[in-house]
């Protein structure tokens, strides 16, 4: 099985940013960055949310696969937006761990957020210029909240993935 490595997204959007001999960046590389990056984060999450529902050996099994496909970018900036709320709607609260989600959750549903909408913002709008700056701070805003994500406690990362799978309704 050929997994997408959230850190190849990344190393090869660092390559975008460390070209040698340009007095520029192109801005087609700028916007690959933002791409990258929110895309390492989007599929580090769907490979935790497939392990975690199907279990980690059985990568090769269709019932893994259906998982990791199962949840859609729309559904997860949703979940996402709802994590980052003041106050929790009830039907998410419902699923709330003990001791709450905690600062890593947040941080990662807000990163999956912002990253989506810089996303949206690099494919789609040409009106829009991207500085180096930027692409380097969602590349680190992404890697981030990787790293955060594998070290979730294991009522967090749980009630965060199943969350993201199932609808609350």
């Amino acid at each position: 099985m050929a997994l997408i490595n959230p850190e190849h997204l990344f190393s090869q959007a660092d390559a975008f940013l460390l070209q040698i001999g340009r007095s520029s960046l192109r801005q087609a590389d700028l916007r690959r960055t933002f791409s990258n990056a929110y895309y390492g984060l989007f599929h580090a999450i769907l490979t935790a949310a497939a392990d975690e529902a199907v279990g980690r050996t059985r990568r090769k099994d269709p019932l893994w696969t259906l998982a990791y496909r199962s949840v859609s970018h729309q559904r997860l900036k949703s979940i996402c937006n709802d994590l980052q709320a003041a106050t929790l709607k009830p039907k998410i609260r419902r699923y709330e761990p003990p001791g709450g989600f905690g600062g890593h959750v947040v941080t990662i549903a807000g990163a999956v957020s912002d990253l989506q909408d810089r996303r949206h913002a690099a494919d789609y709008d040409p009106s829009l210029s991207f500085l180096q700056t930027d692409a380097r701070a969602a590349l680190q805003t992404a890697r981030s909240a990787v790293n955060r994500l594998a070290h979730l406690n294991a009522e967090q990362r749980r009630a965060f993935l199943y969350l993201i799978l199932f609808e609350p309704r």
